[in-house]
């Protein structure tokens, strides 16, 4: 897959090649909680037409192991020609979609973890938490947060115990036992929130964040400590704002080549999959159409999109993006060679991926 585009010559074949392409490059969240259910039917036609590159579950979708396992399953076996990602958010305390009211096991938040154990008993803990997502049909975890404690009032982050800590070099060791005990188990992984999100005074799920005044260099450091380990998974932009990376037009880290292309890529040499977080965030949805979010997220260069369905319901057609996307490549904001070589990592992180 990775020598050339899924096209041949003929006009019509390479059309459908083009927006098989352009349908790996997303990930989306829907309604409905049995292989039954007519929305799942429609995200699971999107999976067979490679139409779409995986799918995220929330809590609206899992009742209990039984009913999630059937679930996940009638995702896995609907693409033959690309793996799907099953995705779900599954950090642990505040954020855990597999909890015990549910039916699972109890994994703490980063906070406690880092409090009450140390790396290796954590590893052993996080072994526990990729057995049960085997078990239950996933693929993806879109953890650990890596971000760093610094602001203590932070709303979303310090409040919800989702940091290992303040220095660095302590969250890059939890972080990297909740990476090894997942990649052990076959299951990708996301680190969080790039650039980081710990200095932060405002939820983006809610509000437009500017982090200028907060934000601090040693908020990458992790990731830099990770990355010289080797890390593989993906990495996961947040959308906070700051004036440095804005290029004059307000553009969130998520929306933002100097966060994405130089930061990260240049700088910082990560050449793994760069997925955004839920483009329908009230940071992102308040201020603009979530298709010309799309074409802004690929074009800063993220790899995939994620659109999670949950805050705000996307256009029933199982396409959208897809149509998006191509609209972007006509009109000349989104480069074809650099849409490829996204292609090209998505695929080469499914080969690694258990099915």
């Amino acid at each position: 897959y990775l020598a050339a585009p899924p096209c041949d010559a003929r006009p019509r074949a390479r059309q459908q090649g083009l927006l098989e392409m352009y349908g790996q490059l997303v990930i989306k969240g829907f309604a409905g909680q049995t292989a039954g259910d007519p929305r799942v039917r429609t995200v699971r036609k999107a999976l067979e037409q490679s139409l779409l590159g995986g799918v995220i579950l929330y809590q609206k979708n899992i009742l209990n192991p039984k009913q999630v396992t059937a679930l996940t399953r009638a995702f896995s076996t609907a693409a033959a020609r690309y793996t799907p990602i099953i995705a779900v958010d599954e950090e642990g305390g505040a954020v855990e979609r597999l909890n015990r009211s549910k039916g699972f096991s109890y994994t703490p938040g980063h906070r406690r973890m880092q409090q009450r154990n140390s790396v290796a008993q954590a590893r052993k803990r996080y072994d526990g938490m990729a057995s049960e997502l085997v078990k239950a049909g996933f693929n993806t975890n879109f953890g650990p947060v890596v971000d760093l404690r610094l602001n203590l009032n932070n709303p979303v982050i310090a409040r919800n115990y989702r940091s290992f800590g303040t220095h660095p070099l302590y969250v890059a060791r939890y972080a990297q036992s909740f990476v090894a005990a997942h990649d052990a188990a076959g299951i990708g992984t996301a680190l969080k929130h790039w650039p980081g999100h710990g200095s932060s005074t405002r939820d983006s799920h809610r509000h437009f964040v500017d982090v200028t005044k907060h934000w601090q260099p040693i908020e990458i450091e992790p990731y830099r400590r990770l990355f010289a380990k080797g890390y593989s998974g993906m990495v996961m932009t947040s959308h906070i704002y700051h004036h440095d990376w804005g290029n004059g037009e307000h553009l969130p880290a998520s929306l933002s080549p100097v966060a994405i292309k130089t930061m990260l890529r240049d700088e910082l040499g990560f050449d793994g999959v760069v997925i955004t977080d839920d483009l329908q965030m009230r940071a992102i949805s308040s201020r603009r159409k979530l298709d010309e979010s799309i074409i802004m997220a690929l074009a800063a260069g993220n790899d995939m999109v994620l659109i999670g369905n949950v805050l705000s319901q996307a256009p029933a057609n199982p396409d959208f993006a897809v149509r998006a996307i191509a609209r972007g490549v006509r009109e000349g904001r989104l480069n074809f060679k650099q849409l490829y070589r996204s292609w090209q990592r998505v695929i080469a992180y499914k080969a690694r991926l258990r099915r």
